[in-house]
């Protein structure tokens, strides 16, 4: 197992939101392939999955904006 990342949260998270784009654009493509049901059923939850998970990388990316654009006292 290994994690990828480029070590800037800014970064990796823009990846993870393209990346979750993607597998849902797949989803899509997969099922417009088909007419049969037991396949459509799972690949739209599949596909309702990479719609959550882009919304929280989103907001993920939004929090690390806000604590990067703020001032520190330390």
């Amino acid at each position: 197992n290994y994690i990828v990342g480029k070590g800037d949260p800014i970064t990796d998270l823009t990846a993870n939101i393209s990346a979750e784009q993607q597998a849902k654009l797949t989803y899509e493509w997969l099922i417009n392939l088909t007419d049969d049901q037991s396949i459509i059923e799972p690949l739209v939850f599949l596909r309702e999955r990479e719609v959550v998970h882009y919304q929280r990388f989103g907001e993920a990316l939004d929090n690390v904006r806000d604590f990067y654009n703020c001032q520190h006292y330390f």
